[in-house]
């Protein structure tokens, strides 16, 4: 295999291979977001002192992360008609699996950041009459999501690697595309191997724009803000 032969398959493919990209970053970006309000939304319900709550979330996060990603996929995308009557496109059956599995994660990185929080500031803000909502909206949850930030950004990646396998259920991502220029060309070495340096560099890019930006957290503004005095 050389690399000239690489080069002219990954050109004459090259709208192709974009157009596959395009379909691989945007599924990760929607799974990823609704991902992040489903697992604090578990988070919340897993801490929460009211059983009835409390256990189905934990049985919920339990389930996304111990059954592998594929599985998720297939039973997403062909159980979930005949359980909930409703026809789900292989985009939205990548897509909710995809949520599934990173809002399981999540919901324990969030977890960890609120178990961190000192117990002494949650007892100050409930003396001085905060609720609930306002002592998690207002003081736990922006100081566990800035100390739980390296892992949330760390499964983005994850589940930007994991939507390589949306295609089996014919989603037209990069894979997808690679498995049709195959099909056509009897080339598999030289596609695959653009496919696994395509990700290399996306997820290589991605981990060293976060791990910069981690690096930086200490001067973000919220760690240098002074509380507002309190009256009296």
């Amino acid at each position: 295999m050389s690399f000239n032969r690489i080069w002219t398959i990954f050109y004459d493919n090259l709208d192709l291979l974009l157009s596959g990209l395009l379909v691989t970053v945007q599924i990760s970006l929607i799974a990823f977001a609704i991902s992040l309000f489903c697992g604090l939304m578990l988070c919340l319900a897993t801490i929460s002192r009211t059983r009835l709550i409390r256990a189905p979330a934990i049985l919920i996060v339990e389930f996304c992360r111990n059954t592998p990603i594929l599985v998720q996929l297939v039973w997403v995308h062909f159980a979930w008609p005949e359980i909930l009557g409703v026809t789900l496109t292989p985009w939205q059956s990548a897509t909710t699996a995809l949520a599934l599995q990173s809002s399981g994660y999540l919901a324990e990185e969030f977890r960890a950041g609120i178990e961190s929080i000192d117990r002494g500031q949650v007892e100050a803000s409930q003396s001085l009459g905060m609720t609930y909502l306002m002592l998690m909206y207002r003081i736990v949850i922006p100081q566990a999501v800035i100390r739980v930030l390296p892992g949330i950004l760390n499964q983005f990646v994850t589940c930007f690697k994991s939507s390589s396998i949306v295609s089996i259920i014919a989603v037209p991502d990069i894979m997808y595309h690679a498995t049709l220029i195959v099909s056509q060309t009897y080339l598999p070495m030289p596609v695959y191997t653009i496919v696994a340096l395509v990700y290399f560099l996306m997820v290589f890019g991605i981990s060293t724009l976060m791990r910069l930006a981690t690096q930086r957290l200490p001067n973000f503004g919220y760690f240098h803000t002074r509380p507002e005095p309190v009256a009296a």
